[in-house]
């Protein structure tokens, strides 16, 4: 059976009660050491958390010029590259295919929207 409800007056005197019993047994410091305890491992996953956030948000790396060039030269001839094109430019910069692929990716979402915003603009101008 559930024990009887007791008003909040009534709860918080029996907390007490329980607490001063606690202390004359000795329990009370070790309710100070648990909560040491736990304030420390507060601290630490604090601080992990701090170490994971700078790791995710790292500055961009600079990308050689050459590279640069050779990648717009080939985005201004196919936007979508092929297989091919994408493992020949991996291998002759020493990147994956993946990150090769997300730049093409990324260059195309701003193409686009640079192209509708255009459009946009000369439909407003009639």
């Amino acid at each position: 059976q559930k024990p009887p409800v007791m008003s909040c007056d009534q709860n918080h005197l029996e907390v007490e009660r329980k607490t001063k019993k606690r202390k004359r047994e000795g329990g009370g410091e070790k309710e100070e050491v648990v909560e040491e305890k736990l304030e420390k491992e507060q601290d630490k996953e604090e601080d992990e958390k701090e170490k994971k956030n700078k790791n995710q948000y790292q500055k961009k790396k600079f990308v050689s010029r050459p590279l640069m060039d050779t990648l717009w030269a080939m985005f201004k001839l196919k936007k979508n590259p092929t297989f091919l094109d994408i493992s020949s430019l991996a291998f002759e910069f020493s990147m994956t295919e993946t990150q090769i692929n997300r730049w093409f990716c990324t260059k195309r979402k701003i193409y686009k929207k640079e192209i509708h915003w255009r459009a946009y603009k000369t439909k407003q101008k009639r």
